[in-house]
């Protein structure tokens, strides 16, 4: 089983902070949804955006939009050989049923998350196929995620080929930034078995994920 852990992922809320920027408030009034209900993204947010600490990296839900999309529909997760887990800048543990879809339709991603958000689990009931929980800090998602290897991708690791590291261990648990520039604002490095570079050039989350993905199926024979 391979568990993928997308970590410190900007997605979030609009911050009280900027909830009455005009920037903010035309693109909710635009959707009849109160500011703070509303996914912060920095393309939609930029200006007010200024006003927040690392605004440079925050507000990219499309991130996690890719990399879901991309592990929820390979080979590996419709064989029962992946679970994926989404961690945010704020702290909390997104849950994910092997058995979601997702849309592929940014704009209703963007609805779902924020659902998701607001209710902490979609659908709010019944079996929920995401469900959000607050409080897990990086040491605590590995309380929550079943793991006997630790691989963190990082361009500060030693290079590696994937193939002769990932052996088809059980629950062997990847964890990849979730953010588009900087570095891991969780400790990472100190609770890693092992840390790895795949390609001596930055590589977007979900190209990273794909490679973990292709070369676990190798791996498992799949």
């Amino acid at each position: 089983m391979l568990n993928l852990l997308l970590l410190d992922s900007e997605i979030e809320l609009v911050p009280k902070e900027i909830a009455n920027h005009p920037a903010v408030r035309i693109n909710a009034d635009k959707r009849k949804k109160p500011a703070s209900q509303v996914l912060l993204d920095s393309t939609l947010h930029h200006s007010a955006m200024r006003r927040l600490p690392q605004a440079d990296r925050r507000g990219r839900p499309d991130i996690v939009h890719f990399f879901l999309l991309l592990a929820l529909e390979s080979a590996l997760n419709k064989r029962g050989f992946l679970r994926t887990f989404v961690h945010t800048r704020n702290d909390e543990l997104i849950l994910v049923d092997p058995a979601a879809r997702l849309p592929k339709n940014y704009p209703r991603f963007v609805g779902l998350m924020e659902s998701l958000f607001l209710e902490g689990a979609v659908p709010s009931r019944g079996a929920p196929l995401l469900r959000l929980n607050r409080g897990y800090s990086f040491k605590r998602c590995l309380e929550e995620i079943a793991h006997s290897r630790v691989i963190v991708l990082s361009e500060q690791g030693t290079r590696e080929k994937l193939r002769l590291r990932l052996k088809g261990d059980d629950d062997l648990l990847c964890v990849i930034g979730g953010f588009s520039r900087g570095g891991f604002r969780s400790d990472v490095y100190s609770h890693a078995d092992e840390i790895i570079s795949v390609f001596d050039e930055p590589l977007t989350a979900w190209t990273v994920a794909s490679e973990l993905i292709v070369n676990y199926e190798n791996a498992v024979d799949l």
